[in-house]
């Protein structure tokens, strides 16, 4: 699929028009065979570049080639099913600027499909509103993660399986924002410096400042990842123990029956046994069982076993 998006001079947002109009936004999602072949042949784009955007696992990375600049960027989704984040590429030439991806991420529809007011529409300012979003997008992503870790915390001793099982979920995503986010913060640091895109003052500011949060975004990370780390060691541990109070429980239940069962047992065998003809044998033996059994429970007692 490929969408075209202009902005008119009298308006504030930018509309979706067509056909290809010089300065114009190209969205390409998932493009088959044919559409590839025609972003080659009428914008001179990579043809391998291209396939590199179209890969979700594609690392954070800036190139230039044949005056063309081809930035790979990560951003997180909710659309890919075991996926939480996934690379799309961003083409900043002359007369256009392009967004590659194999699927409709949200921060493109999020910037092209909603009422967001453009100021000015041009390739440079095109790439801060990208990285702006971007950078939002995992700050609120990493911030709803450690509020839900927070929740957690306060009453450990609540958790069920399911909590465990979401925060290991999140202990994933987390590790998985830790590996692109170095990228990603180099990839920022790269497009300040490059000379081929200039920015005016106010936009290098906004980038510098964004990598700074990004910094603030991975060191939280980081945080958050011990946190979830000793919740579950803690899990694991009250799991074990609790496990092994019930065996425990168990155990000594199963000594208790035993001890009557033996008894009984004996006097069951045809074999001449003292006492066996005597009327008072039944509550002989029950006092017996429950002589046996209350040395053997003060004895736990006393080792503190109970």
């Amino acid at each position: 699929m490929i969408e075209y998006y202009y902005k008119k001079e009298t308006k504030d947002q930018i509309e979706k028009i067509n056909n290809f109009k010089k300065g114009c936004w190209i969205n390409v999602v998932n493009p088959n065979k044919e559409e590839i072949e025609f972003l080659v042949e009428e914008f001179k784009v990579s043809e391998p570049n291209l396939h590199d955007g179209l890969d979700i696992h594609e690392n954070p990375r800036f190139e230039i080639e044949d005056k063309k600049t081809y930035i790979y960027l990560n951003a997180p989704t909710n659309k890919i099913k075991h996926e939480y984040d996934s690379a799309f590429l961003v083409v900043y030439a002359k007369d256009y600027f392009m967004t590659v991806s194999r699927y409709s991420l949200e921060i493109v529809e999020k910037i092209l499909n909603s009422n967001v007011q453009f100021e000015t529409f041009n390739n440079s300012r095109n790439i801060v509103k990208i990285l702006f979003v971007l950078s939002r997008m995992f700050e609120k992503s990493v911030h709803k993660i450690i509020k839900q870790t927070k929740t957690n915390r306060a009453d450990l001793s609540k958790l069920k399986n399911r909590d465990i099982e979401k925060l290991i979920n999140d202990e994933d995503k987390l590790n998985n924002y830790i590996t692109s986010f170095g990228a990603i913060i180099s990839t920022y640091q790269r497009i300040l410096r490059d000379p081929t895109v200039k920015f005016i003052k106010k936009d290098e500011i906004i980038i510098e400042d964004l990598i700074i949060d990004l910094n603030e975004t991975l060191n939280l990370c980081k945080q958050t990842l011990k946190t979830i780390s000793n919740m579950r060691g803690y899990y694991s541990t009250k799991l074990s123990n609790d496990l092994n109070k019930t065996v425990t429980v168990l155990t000594i239940a199963t000594i208790f029956l035993s001890i009557p069962t033996l008894i009984s047992s004996i006097y069951g065998m045809n074999i001449p046994l003292p006492m066996q003809s005597s009327n008072l044998i039944l509550p002989i033996l029950g006092g017996i069982a429950v002589l046996i059994c209350s040395i053997f429970l003060f004895v736990l007692k006393k080792k503190k076993l109970m």
